[in-house]
């Protein structure tokens, strides 16, 4: 502005030969008011770019600490996996030995059925030797009876 300003007095000091001069210092004014709106603009673009730029910064951060925290809750999940994994293997091998164990009652179970059955066949026999016992005495006893009365018979 100081250099349109000092132009147009130069152009008034020439007088009629200073005219093309004075349109010059006109033209100068408006080229700094120009540049005077052309800074302002530029300062402005830039202190939206500042902010722009502090944003992109701290989202950034937010974002480098939401990863910090998904790697933390990835690592937790992992472990957390594997600690169930091995309960399920756990609960495996307990069930591979129920199934085991189980077998093995069912073969002592059919067993001790077996056994039963042995027992059972064994009572029979011994209740069939015991009636033919008892059937053997009462024939013996008849038979000592008929002894004895013979011989009461043949008594002198």
């Amino acid at each position: 502005k100081l250099l349109a300003v000092n132009a147009a007095i130069e152009a008034a000091k020439a007088g009629e030969h200073g005219k093309g001069f004075g349109v010059v210092a006109q033209e100068v004014k408006s080229l700094a008011e120009q540049s005077r709106q052309a800074t302002n603009q530029v300062r402005t673009i830039l202190g939206d770019i500042q902010k722009a730029t502090a944003t992109a910064v701290m989202a950034t951060e937010q974002g480098g600490k939401a990863v910090e925290a998904g790697t933390l809750q990835t690592e937790a999940a992992g472990k957390s996996i594997q600690a169930l994994a091995v309960s399920v293997s756990e609960a495996a091998q307990a069930a591979t030995q129920i199934a085991a164990s189980s077998q093995q009652q069912l073969v002592g179970v059919d067993q001790v059925a077996g056994a039963m059955e042995s027992i059972r066949q064994a009572s029979t026999q011994n209740v069939s030797s015991a009636k033919q016992l008892e059937t053997a005495a009462r024939n013996l006893n008849e038979l000592g009876q008929r002894l004895k009365q013979m011989v009461e018979r043949y008594k002198v």
